[in-house]
């Protein structure tokens, strides 16, 4: 009956998260799409400095932190659309967490335009590998965000709008500011309160600002304690072109930068909820695209 009755539980939360989701990608789905798209295939790999934490304390309480992805970018005159996968090992070695770090992310979605109205959305599944392996699920598996802008006029570069996402620890609503213009200095997009842009003419260098964050939903080994960690952070880099793919070969792009002000939040088996600063870390990623 505790089965059954924990399965009901996560039917009636995906069905109350797809009624929510349903207009949005609806909505997508019936705005006009290029004729024309450009398929793009990525790589992404991503490594951090060990971050410190607690403290002062042994090298042996470091946490390590790496990103594997790869991922799919349909890119029309009006739409993008893509599906993404990432594998994060965050390995904390203090206290009993009631997860084993390893947090996998697949999501599907993309931005849409029509007329003065601009949709991004994203939904999809994230959660420790004991989930998967086990296939046993609970209902903060179930993951997405999403923001709706309109522009001040037809001529305008700035949009108002409002998006919800765990960029800030919990899911929350957040008023939006778009701005975007491109002149002889590159590309500029700033959206505020989460993130600044910027790209070279012919996007050689980048420079980018944001404001990252997600919850992935957690198991602990003996698959009693179903909880959730949050990941958060201001992360900033910098991006270089080193070479420029054709045919078969990808284009490279390297970039160094840092995650500011890291929080992670989990439940640890002895002492309850954990809302912790894991500091600042420097970082080094390599993408290849095709």
């Amino acid at each position: 009956m505790v089965k059954t009755g924990r399965w009901y539980r996560i039917r009636s939360a995906a069905r109350f998260r797809l009624l929510l989701l349903a207009p949005l990608l609806l909505t997508a789905i019936a705005l006009p799409g290029a004729v024309h798209a450009s398929n793009t295939y990525y790589l992404l790999y991503r490594q951090w400095q060990p971050y410190d934490w607690p403290e002062n304390v042994p090298s042996a309480n470091e946490v390590t932190r790496s990103q594997r992805g790869l991922g799919w970018q349909a890119q029309g005159s009006a739409s993008v659309f893509g599906i993404d996968y990432d594998y994060q090992p965050l390995r904390i070695r203090t206290g009993e967490p009631a997860h084993n770090g390893h947090l996998h992310r697949l999501t599907f979605g993309g931005e849409w335009r029509h007329q003065l109205y601009r949709l991004e959305a994203r939904a999809g599944i994230a959660g420790t590998s004991n989930m998967f392996k086990y296939q046993d699920f609970h209902s903060n598996v179930l993951n997405g965000r999403v923001a709706v802008f309109r522009a001040v006029n037809s001529s305008s570069a700035l949009s108002l709008g409002i998006g919800g996402d765990h960029r800030f620890g919990s899911f929350r609503w957040l008023p939006r500011a778009r701005w975007e213009q491109s002149n002889a200095h590159g590309h500029w997009l700033v959206d505020l309160p989460v993130l600044m842009q910027w790209q070279s003419p012919g996007q050689v260098w980048g420079f980018r600002v944001e404001r990252n964050g997600d919850r992935w939903a957690t198991l602990d080994k003996d698959r009693e304690v179903e909880s959730a960690l949050y990941l958060r952070e201001w992360r900033t880099q910098l991006t270089y072109r080193l070479h420029q793919g054709g045919q078969s070969w990808p284009t490279i792009v390297l970039g160094i930068g840092a995650s500011l002000a890291t929080r992670v939040q989990y439940k640890d088996l002895n002492t309850g909820t954990e809302d912790l600063s894991l500091g600042d870390a420097l970082m080094a990623s390599l993408r290849l695209d095709w």
